[in-house]
């Protein structure tokens, strides 16, 4: 997610973005790219629910039909099948290696299938900024690379040691402006035209490291660049044209999609499926939809506000959220462009900035919208 502002409320950190709106450049006629194999088996229907062992402590319980349930059995027990675990360079605090084995293990116990997203940062990195760790943040370009595919080898060996079973790995979040440091400078342009010269080359020679790290540690790997420009095909294109021609391993194309957001036109469902048709037709990539979620009240304020766009025939209430998920689940199964959808931070109740996404009330009951994932269930 991008912009992520800092807010304390209720002794628990809670985050808030803002997208902006960038321009589209046309395409620009290059060679075809070699398919990757796109044959639909599973599909991935998932949450990320990163926020759930810093509430635990705080006496915080999710609810199903009034029954409380330990939230991981409970998502399986009600559907989801996947576990997106963010990933940040430290050892322990927020999201570091020692909390997402935690997070592994206690999800993998219950049936899900985590899969890690590596973010090359020690703090929120995404659309509007890519820190570097402070230990690399002074480090030359190529060592810096040095360092991230030592350290990506270690940690990903260290979490096959744990018992991770996927071979799943996500480089970066929302790294369309690039990764671990590289990132335009103020006043450089955010288009395609500039990235290609000053951005791209250098965060896929830190993509790449990465991924030398990973397939050290698990050769069997598959990996997915996350961006966040849902409603710019043109953009998406030459983002991940780029990352082809440099020499990334792109299995699946990831995308945030955040339609009552209401950018650049990508609305509907049948309007993102045509952003994703033109990113499947032009780089042979199966997408998966890394981070979505969808209001089920207008009665919210903060950095989310004007996040209340409703999508045509889902109004923005509980039934609304519900009908919205289950056709959009429906949409993305039924499309064999799409591998998978992820439903960022159901867990996440009881708080200004997110209690209208969540999927459970201010009192942790789960909301209708659980019944969307039904349909996935074993």
């Amino acid at each position: 997610m991008s912009h992520l502002v800092r807010v304390l409320l209720g002794g628990i950190m809670v985050f808030a973005l803002r997208i902006p709106v960038w321009g589209e450049e046309p395409q620009v006629n290059t060679p075809p790219v070699t398919p990757a194999s796109d044959k639909k088996t599973e599909f991935m229907v998932g949450v990320d629910a990163n926020f759930s062992l810093e509430m635990e402590p705080f006496g915080t319980q999710w609810r199903w039909g009034g029954q409380s349930e330990d939230l991981f059995s409970g998502s399986v027990h009600h559907g989801a099948r996947w576990l997106r675990v963010r990933l940040w360079t430290s050892e322990e605090g927020h999201y570091g290696r020692e909390y997402a084995t935690k997070l592994v293990k206690r999800s993998q116990a219950t049936g899900l299938h985590p899969y890690l997203a590596i973010f090359l940062s020690d703090d929120w990195a995404d659309l509007e900024k890519q820190p570097a760790p402070t230990i690399w943040r002074e480090l030359p370009l190529p060592q810096r690379a040095a360092a991230v595919e030592t350290y990506s080898r270690d940690t990903v060996l260290h979490f096959r040691q744990q018992g991770l079973q996927s071979h799943l790995y996500e480089v970066g979040n929302e790294i369309d402006y690039g990764i671990c440091g590289v990132y335009p400078a103020k006043g450089e342009g955010r288009y395609p035209a500039s990235l290609r010269l000053r951005v791209w080359p250098e965060a896929a020679k830190l993509i790449l490291a990465c991924q030398r790290g990973v397939k050290a540690a698990d050769p069997q790997a598959k990996f997915m660049l996350h961006i966040a420009h849902w409603w710019d095909a043109a953009f998406c294109t030459a983002f991940f044209r780029t990352m082809l021609d440099s020499g990334v391993q792109l299995d699946y194309a990831g995308l945030s999609y955040y339609p009552s957001a209401n950018i650049g036109g990508s609305l509907t469902l049948e309007q993102f499926g045509r952003v994703v048709e033109t990113i499947h037709t032009t780089i042979q990539r199966p997408v998966i939809v890394a981070e979505t979620a969808y209001p089920s009240t207008t009665d919210f304020s903060g950095q989310f506000a004007s996040w209340r766009t409703e999508v045509p025939g889902y109004p923005l209430t509980p039934d609304g959220q519900l009908h919205w998920l289950t056709n959009f689940l429906h949409f993305c199964a039924k499309d064999s462009n799409i591998a998978g959808v992820f439903y960022w931070s159901p867990e996440w109740y009881g708080n200004e900035v997110w209690k209208a996404f969540a999927l459970f009330d201010n009192q942790g009951e789960a909301r209708p919208a659980w019944k969307a994932f039904s349909d996935y269930s074993h």
